[in-house]
């Protein structure tokens, strides 16, 4: 979804914020992304969202996500669980991942 997927700030409120999918065949990837402010995401899928960036894990069911306002510089990237993918974090906590 982050390098392929159809860019999209419809039904996203937020500075820097927007949606990311990808489909084709029976890939359907989709990710929510929010740069240093916070952000809310609207009429998205239902299921459980992990942000790739620190492993916190967000269930939704009525189909909005909230990102809580972030410090200048951070990111979240909150994408839908599916077939156990992505499980937790993307990288170990260093210099520039915390």
């Amino acid at each position: 979804a982050l390098s392929m997927g159809q860019y999209s700030v419809t039904n996203v409120s937020g500075e820097m914020a927007f949606i990311r999918r990808y489909t084709k065949g029976d890939i359907d990837s989709f990710a929510c992304i929010a740069i240093t402010n916070g952000a809310t995401f609207q009429n998205i899928p239902n299921g459980k969202y992990i942000d790739v960036v620190t492993g916190e894990q967000q269930n939704v069911s009525s189909g909005r996500l909230t990102v809580p306002n972030l410090n200048k510089g951070n990111m979240r990237i909150y994408v839908l669980v599916q077939n156990g993918f992505p499980s937790g974090r993307i990288g170990q906590a260093g210099t520039y991942l915390k």
